[in-house]
């Protein structure tokens, strides 16, 4: 099964994990941390949704980066408060 099969497979499980999956690093590197806080996160649960494909490989959806961004985005120090 090729990268593009897989892909649209997900994609129809799921609309949330629908487009690219996200290696831990990558998912690092596009939030601009590293990959132990991003670790660290998922264990507390403060940080992006994840797939758990096995034991030891966990994905994260463009998707699921994008909106975790989204509902980050602030316009003022005012709301800071929100995701303490």
């Amino acid at each position: 099964m090729t990268y593009k099969t897989k892909r649209l497979t997900l994609g129809k499980l799921h609309p949330a994990i629908a487009g690219r999956l996200y290696t831990a690093d990558e998912a690092a590197q596009y939030l601009g941390v590293a990959q132990q806080t991003l670790a660290h996160w998922r264990v507390s649960g403060s940080g992006p949704k994840f797939v758990h494909l096995t034991k030891r490989c966990i994905r994260y959806s463009e998707i699921a980066l994008r909106d975790w961004v989204e509902q980050r985005t602030q316009a003022s120090t005012a709301e800071n408060d929100r995701h303490e």
